[in-house]
């Protein structure tokens, strides 16, 4: 009797994980439709390629592997070992979707946009070299596949939009970006009409016109939250060791050369933190400048500036032209920083 039911309930098991295959596959052919449907629209047809895709059978989780974007080269300017788009969400009320991208590889020239971030190293060090700068300040050649995730929700109920994004740099830095607006009823609606006008138009001025009318939208929007983290996962350390190593000017009859890197490095610290300090910004956030000389010698693993404005419109960023207005403001967005 024991070995019927064990035999039943192995047969039941075998028939669900064969049928949620089953439809697996079938919801992964028509992602896969859906997504070359896509390409297509966009003219990207004959560039973005990808070795298989596939589904959950429940809906809500598609994976696209191996993906590379080709564009003349002899290599693909990007590559990606995994996409999942999650969390999708499209009617006329509410968009919402969270993409996670892993295992990104860029060639050189991917990264062109991204040089002068962080640097430490000398002017003639970033002149010299033309790949991403903190990777190369820190020592770093080649860079290893990094993640990124990306999640956007625009909710016209609630009148508000909310974005997270965040980034993974392997032995450099990771980094977080979140924010919430409200104030933005009706703001789904316009950027879904905003895709059909851009379609439709017919020359330069009418895009403009439109791009136009929808940041005067957002420039309504309040901020109700921000927050913003960095934390090192190795590029100061690298860093500081090459700053003091090629940028300290040694005095051969002072001593020890490493015991002079060390105070050179600390005075040149030392002195950034006074210049923060002395701005407006270093005034009004308690320890900012302290924290930031704490990174920068690497005794912080990283830092979290977070926002809770008391009602601040995108607007009102624009409006600073002095520094009584300056200080204002910051007044107003309320900064908190502190130490990871």
């Amino acid at each position: 009797m024991n070995k019927r039911l064990v035999a039943v309930a192995g047969g039941a098991v075998l028939l669900l994980v064969a049928g949620y295959w089953g439809f697996s596959v079938q919801a992964g052919k028509k992602a896969e439709k859906q997504l070359e449907d896509w390409a297509y629209d966009v003219e990207l047809d004959d560039k973005l390629h990808w070795q298989s895709v596939s589904a959950s059978p429940f809906g809500g989780r598609v994976s696209i592997h191996g993906i590379e974007l080709d564009t003349g080269r002899n290599q693909p300017a990007v590559r990606v070992a995994e996409l999942i788009v999650s969390d999708v969400l499209d009617d006329d009320e509410r968009s919402r979707i969270r993409l996670q991208l892993k295992g990104i590889e860029a060639d050189d020239s991917a990264y062109a946009d991204l040089r002068g971030i962080g640097a430490l190293a000398g002017s003639d060090v970033r002149r010299a070299m033309h790949g991403f700068e903190p990777a190369l300040n820190s020592g770093l050649l080649t860079l290893k596949p990094s993640d990124l995730e990306l999640f956007v929700d625009i909710d016209d109920r609630a009148g508000t939009l909310e974005s997270e994004l965040s980034l993974n740099l392997p032995e450099l830095f990771e980094t977080r970006i979140s924010y919430k607006l409200s104030n933005q009823r009706g703001l789904n609606k316009q950027l879904s009409r905003l895709q059909d006008d851009l379609a439709d138009a017919d020359n330069l001025y009418q895009v403009l016109g439109l791009f136009e009318a929808a940041g005067q939208a957002l420039q309504r929007a309040e901020i109700d939250q921000v927050t913003v983290a960095f934390k090192d996962l190795g590029m100061t350390r690298r860093s500081i060791a090459l700053q003091q190593r090629y940028n300290t000017p040694l005095d051969p009859t002072a001593g020890s050369a490493d015991e002079q890197r060390e105070r050179y490095f600390e005075r040149h610290v030392d002195e950034m933190v006074k210049n923060c300090e002395r701005e407006e910004l270093g005034r009004s956030l308690e320890d900012a400048c302290e924290l930031m000389g704490d990174l920068l010698r690497g005794d912080a693993q990283g830092l979290e500036l977070s926002l809770r404005p008391d009602k601040v419109r995108l607007f009102d960023l624009g409006k600073i032209n002095n520094e009584r207005s300056a200080k204002r403001l910051v007044e107003r967005l309320n900064p908190k920083i502190s130490s990871l």
